[in-house]
């Protein structure tokens, strides 16, 4: 697309008015002066451009999200002559004349206070595009940052982020997204309650005619749902990825019960099968365990089914069977 740096334009030279001495052509007078469309210039400041209250006050709650960042626009101004407020804080924009008949300034100021990224920093991509026209920001906008342009009035300037592949943007003269991820903004990735606990007392396992029994007990889980998983990466158009978490024993005075994916299914629902599944230790105390599902992003119940099916191993490495399959617990999630 094509590029373009700040030029002004002057009035057609049909308007230059011939003297009738010797002196030449008169001055064109600086009111004829126009910034063309379709310039672009960016910065950052360390003060905001407007305060709360203001007409150039945005609604906090018209952002951007993504897994590893957030653009918050605070102060918006769009008219046909830069605001003076604006034209002060750079050298770069304090002589810009009025815009071109039937174009206008689009401003905006990043927040300085914006919202945490929910999984910190990586890499991302931005740009600005008027139209057909593209100009380049690198990564997203920090806080203070700022972009100025001039557009046409009746083409789109739109911010855009890209992040791990998926763009999103924010109309720029209203703050209303365009082609945001659904489930960033309707609630899905939230969490639920703490469900209950297990009580597994005295499983009884067997090796030809030895036996043995394992204990574990714990107080909870919970679940959450996310449009985005660092190992899976984004979920498919219309799901989510529900991620049920709780803690295991695992380690006892001569054996290791580790479980599978058996252990954590959905009794409802249209995926029964984890996705993925986490384990971090617990420095000899267990380890935390996370399974994840590809659920549609409309369903907010679930019947969750733990079970402890997995390997059960003596510390010398000989594995035992489970004499009857344990019994299920049940959990309610509700979103």
């Amino acid at each position: 697309m094509p590029l373009r740096t700040h030029k002004l334009i002057f009035a057609p030279l049909a308007i230059l008015l011939l003297a009738s001495s010797a002196c030449g052509y008169v001055p064109i007078p600086d009111v004829l002066e126009r910034t063309a469309p379709h310039e672009f210039f960016f910065g950052a400041d360390s003060d905001p451009w407007c305060e709360r209250g203001d007409d150039y006050w945005t609604d906090e709650a018209r952002h951007i999200l993504g897994p590893h960042f957030t653009v918050d626009v605070a102060c918006r101004f769009v008219s046909e002559e830069l605001p003076a407020q604006v034209a002060a804080r750079s050298s770069a924009l304090a002589d810009l004349p009025k815009a071109e008949d039937g174009s206008e300034f689009v401003v905006n100021q990043v927040s300085m206070t914006p919202m945490d990224a929910q999984y910190g920093y990586a890499p991302t991509r931005a740009w600005v595009t008027i139209g057909d026209y593209e100009f380049e920001l690198r990564e997203a906008p920090d806080p203070g940052d700022w972009v100025v342009l001039t557009a046409p009035a009746d083409e789109q300037a739109v911010l855009w982020v890209e992040d791990a592949g998926r763009a999103q943007g924010v109309d720029m003269r209203t703050g209303e997204r365009v082609d945001p991820v659904f489930a960033f903004y309707n609630g899905v990735p939230s969490t639920t309650d703490l469900f209950s606990g297990y009580r597994y007392e005295e499983v009884y396992f067997d090796r030809g005619a030895e036996y043995t029994w394992l204990s574990c007990e714990y107080d909870g889980g919970s679940a959450w749902r996310n449009p985005w998983d660092e190992e899976l990466g984004w979920a498919d158009d219309g799901t989510v990825f529900l991620t049920v978490g709780t803690t295991w024993c695992r380690d006892f005075d001569e054996f290791t019960w580790s479980l599978d994916r058996r252990a954590i299914v959905l009794a409802s629902g249209e995926a029964a099968e984890p996705v993925a599944w986490h384990e971090n230790d617990l420095d000899g105390m267990g380890v935390e365990i996370y399974a994840v599902f590809e659920v549609p992003d409309y369903d907010a119940e679930f019947t969750i089914a733990f079970a402890p099916y997995g390997r059960v191993l003596d510390d010398q490495d000989r594995e035992w069977d489970f004499r009857e399959d344990p019994a299920t617990t049940e959990w309610e999630a509700l979103f």
